[in-house]
């Protein structure tokens, strides 16, 4: 992260939304789920790829490879590494390529996530060949970098899977919808927390997988909501609720003993877009800072 943007930085810029009349429109985009990213044809290893600084580019793993979800795609050429997801029925990932890349032939690899250990490297997977570009287009790349709409985070898995499947298995509810949150190998007797919930629902289950019954709240909000096991603070899952008409509203049913008005999400969406901009700068200022130091 840049000095210009430090930990401050990024609190100021969340306080401001959460106190002006963007903030409702930040709401609103939040109700309506992203368009996942468009893939290519699924890349088989040894492919080659061709780029041009500052171009970003879609990854597209084979289908038969579902163990790869969640893994990162990293080159020495990227502004930041790339997160294999679920936008199904494709898996992809996305990455930029830097503006200040040499003309050259460069490979793309795959690790764990968190990236490969000290000294090491990830899994090869494709090669990228990066194009020469004039004076006038080097000059013009960073701004171009820095209108690229944030990374799209929320993944689209098939609606027969089991929810959650990962913390960005972003599915849609209505108000008054009964939902079933299932866990493995974790959760027995442990109950969730919401803020679209009515209440506090408790796992349990047979054997290695449990299962609750949450209820979504009449009067949550439409937007993106977090999901927790009580007394822990990673967000385990999110869901959206929909928009739906007064009519509707009015005849909705959640078994709330006490209704409260004006519940409506923490803006994860509009607030992950703004920090999300902030950060790609950050990382392009400061890959510029290095390259230059190293000179």
């Amino acid at each position: 992260m840049s000095p210009e943007l430090g930990v401050g930085g990024v609190g100021a810029v969340l306080a401001l939304l959460l106190m002006t009349p963007a903030a409702s429109a930040l709401a609103a985009q939040a109700a309506d789920p992203p368009a996942p990213p468009s893939g290519g044809a699924e890349l088989s290893e040894g492919a080659e790829l061709s780029a041009r600084p500052g171009e970003r580019l879609t990854f597209r793993s084979p289908s038969y490879l579902p163990g790869w979800i969640g893994d990162w795609v990293i080159s020495r050429i990227f502004v930041q590494h790339g997160t294999l997801r679920m936008h199904d029925p494709a898996i992809t990932a996305v990455a930029t390529v830097a503006c200040d890349t040499p003309p050259g032939v460069y490979p793309v690899e795959r690790s764990m996530p968190g990236g490969p250990a000290d000294g090491g490297k990830g899994a090869s997977w494709v090669t990228v060949a990066v194009a020469d570009i004039g004076e006038a287009e080097r000059a013009a790349c960073p701004g171009k970098v820095a209108a690229l709409p944030p990374e799209e985070v929320e993944e689209q898995w098939p609606a027969d899977a089991s929810w959650p499947q990962s913390p960005w298995d972003v599915r849609t509810f209505q108000p008054g919808a009964k939902v079933t949150p299932t866990a493995v190998v974790r959760g027995y007797d442990e109950p969730l927390t919401s803020p679209g919930f009515t209440g506090r629902p408790v796992m349990r289950g047979i054997k290695a997988t449990v299962t609750a019954t949450a209820t979504i709240r009449c009067d949550a909000g439409p937007g993106l909501y977090e999901v927790r096991w009580v007394g822990n603070d990673e967000v385990w899952a999110r869901y959206r609720v929909a928009p739906i008409d007064d009519a509707a509203r009015s005849t909705c049913q959640d078994g709330a003993a006490e209704p409260a008005t004006g519940r409506a999400p923490w803006l994860v969406g509009g607030a992950a877009a703004v920090l999300g901009a902030a950060g790609a700068g950050a990382c392009v200022l400061a890959r510029r800072r290095r390259r230059g130091s190293s000179r």
